[in-house]
């Protein structure tokens, strides 16, 4: 059998995206982990990629080039923008970028939040791959996280970059609305949660329940009989592997919580050439 090989890299796009991540990437301190998810979206093939809390966009737009590249995928990310309602702050945080001849073009007295995502999103060729929702992220209420207002909920979700909170009990609660949409193999990245101290410890604590199938609490007093349903038998299908990701840079936004969810079986993710010596 002939072996396949990676798809090749865009290097245009990739010099452009650069120089997004050199610019205004440290903003949220995205530099470094918006590439790690390029590298991994090509590696593994994500169908279904949601990030919940754009930002400006940094982490997106990588995760959205690998898409490209790869030749299927779609990246959904969503902020209702309101960390940026402050307009003198907002033209200051993305001055460094508005200074580049590449991304000069934007530039505009009257640039809101919204205006800038989507203006990158062409100017870096994207609008096939991704998709901007500009709204807010509502996991209070079952009622209201419906594909009918996040059509990334249409299919399974492989990979979750949740950019919002951190505290366990938002955590808790990101899981369940999460989880019965997730693929059989699928990941969930949570911003900063690593170096969380209280956070960290939760996480080690969960995992180790799950992998238990010790279902929490907050999975059974939920509103819907089917919910509760699917996360108990969730808990008892998966294996989930908790992987702290930790960078060596004295500031607040300094790592990510790795939770993989795969299938209880003896081998990895499907579909991947197996040899069995």
């Amino acid at each position: 059998m002939q072996e396949e090989h990676s798809s090749s890299c865009d290097i245009p796009s990739l010099v452009q995206l650069l120089e997004l991540r050199n610019r205004i990437g440290f903003v949220y301190g995205s530099e470094d982990i918006s590439m790690l998810f390029y590298s991994l979206i090509r590696r593994e093939q994500p169908l279904n990629v949601v990030e919940l809390g754009t930002g400006l966009g940094v982490t997106a737009f990588w995760m959205a080039q690998a898409v490209k590249e790869v030749g299927k995928g779609h990246v959904w990310t969503i902020d209702d923008g309101s960390q940026w309602l402050d307009r003198n702050q907002f033209r200051h945080s993305i001055a460094p970028l508005m200074s580049s001849e590449s991304f000069r073009v934007i530039d505009d007295p009257d640039l809101d939040y919204p205006t800038f995502v989507n203006r990158l999103t062409s100017i870096l060729a994207l609008e096939r791959h991704m998709t901007f929702l500009h709204d807010r992220v509502d996991m209070e209420s079952e009622e209201g996280f419906t594909a009918a207002r996040y059509p990334f909920l249409e299919q399974p979700i492989d990979l979750v970059f949740l950019d919002i909170n951190r505290k366990p009990s938002d955590i808790l609660d990101a899981l369940y609305f999460l989880l019965p949409h997730m693929s059989e193999f699928a990941s969930i990245f949570i911003d900063s949660a690593s170096t969380s101290l209280t956070s960290y410890l939760f996480l080690e604590n969960l995992i180790t329940q799950l992998n238990h199938s010790k279902v929490p609490r907050r999975f059974l007093v939920g509103k819907s009989p089917e919910m509760r349903q699917k996360l108990t038998d969730l808990v008892s299908q998966r294996r989930f592997t908790l992987v702290h990701l930790v960078e060596k840079v004295k500031r607040a936004q300094n790592s990510t919580a790795w939770i993989k969810i795969e299938a209880n079986d003896y081998v990895p993710h499907p579909n991947a050439l197996m040899k069995w010596v």
